[in-house]
């Protein structure tokens, strides 16, 4: 196994359910503070893994205001595997003594790019080899697991991911191949999501890897090299795992896809994998590829020596990327079809991707500021002694 193999999990919280409040930042399916949510279930699937490694717990809040109080919780959650895994425990209140020991206080928690970026981070200062990122509504059922990141990562892979099956065993997004005929691309993604699985799951070849850009935040796996030259990126509004293996792209970097690199995904607001819809899922997609789609444009001018082939995109996201597509009319028509009480209750889907249109051009040049800063701080105050000392301080 390699020298130093870390697993990442990031855990959402928000209002108890016996006083609810206000969100800063919307989750998928936040933990609300009166209910013990699925993390001990992910730690106890951890328990059983074979091998030497490290685990990073990244708790976030929806509200600035829970910060304090969602420290206490997760640590009172974390307590009985305290003697069980070597535990690391980062959140709100710990935010600030990482960012004092860098040069500019890069890293927050109010975004999922932002919290993956953590993820990364703190296990770097302590010389991780390779960060596995895992859910926690995950479990992983397969005790060798570990073997298939140490082994490729070993041999130079810079990233890699698995897939995800649901409770009944099954890999694919239930409902997707309806969608076959849909015209509209936003209500259509989860068809191009199973295309893109499907070729990533029958593509390996006798190395066990197959050349793919499917990725799953929750089932992935950043080399030490990719670390330091790739974040994730904090103004895309979710996605932020397929955006990654594209920010990686940007450095030379490709993605693998390793079938039999799995975990059960167990979310708690649905029976199948990703079985979820809200009307804020919609309006986060309309939102990055939106952005996604000027930020790939903008790479090509400020860095045509980056390029790569966007075939590298297909099945998916590549569509959302497709010269004289007109993606903030496919979103408003969209909402339209999907949530037509989105218009009705006074909102405007065309105010809604004007402002998505305007807020890529800006996020998208910053982004690129974000990505040197990073490297600046990588490859300088996170692998020194001060960050390296606040990130062991995080040790339970």
């Amino acid at each position: 196994m390699g020298k130093d193999l870390w697993i990442a999990v990031p855990t959402y919280w928000t209002h108890p359910t016996s006083k609810p409040g206000p969100e800063t930042t919307v989750f998928d399916h936040p933990t609300p503070l009166d209910e013990a949510g699925t993390l001990a279930r992910t730690l106890e699937s951890f328990t059983e893994l074979k091998g030497d490694f490290r685990v990073l717990v990244v708790a976030a809040a929806a509200h600035p205001s829970l910060g304090t109080a969602v420290h206490a919780r997760v640590e009172q959650l974390l307590a009985p595997f305290a003697g069980r895994l070597k535990l690391y425990l980062a959140s709100p209140a710990s935010l600030g003594a990482l960012n004092a020991a860098l040069d500019e206080p890069i890293l927050k928690l109010d975004s999922y790019g932002n919290i993956r970026n953590v993820q990364l981070a703190v296990p770097y200062a302590l010389g991780a080899d390779a960060v596995v990122g895992i859910d926690d509504d995950e479990i992983i059922p397969d005790t060798k697991f570990l073997e298939h990141p140490a082994r490729h990562v070993a041999a130079g892979v810079g990233g890699m991911a698995g897939p995800y099956f649901d409770s009944k065993g099954d890999w694919r997004i239930a409902g997707a191949e309806e969608l076959e005929a849909e015209p509209n691309i936003f209500i259509k993604k989860n068809f191009f999501m199973n295309r893109a699985i499907g070729k990533a799951m029958a593509g390996a070849g006798p190395g066990g890897l197959s050349d793919s850009n499917v990725a799953f935040g929750g089932d992935m796996v950043m080399a030490r090299r990719t670390i330091a030259l790739v974040p994730h990126d904090p103004y895309i509004p979710r996605g932020e795992d397929y955006d990654y293996v594209i920010n990686a792209a940007m450095a030379g970097i490709f993605w693998k896809f390793c079938p039999a690199m799995s975990i059960v995904h167990l979310p708690p607001d649905s029976t199948g994998s990703q079985a979820g819809d809200r009307a804020s899922k919609l309006i986060a997609d309309i939102r990055r590829f939106i952005y996604m789609r000027e930020k790939l444009r903008l790479h090509a001018e400020l860095f045509p020596q980056e390029r790569f082939d966007p075939e590298y995109l297909m099945p998916y996201p590549g569509p959302y990327a497709a010269p004289g597509l007109d993606l903030p009319a496919e979103g408003i028509r969209a909402l339209d079809a999907k949530y037509p009480e989105f218009r009705a209750g006074g909102a405007s889907p065309e105010k809604l991707v004007r402002e998505a249109v305007e807020t890529a051009r800006v996020k998208a040049r910053e982004f690129f500021d974000y990505r040197k800063r990073w490297r600046a701080a990588m490859m300088g105050p996170a692998a020194g002694p001060d960050f390296r000392h606040a990130a062991e301080a995080l040790g339970i």
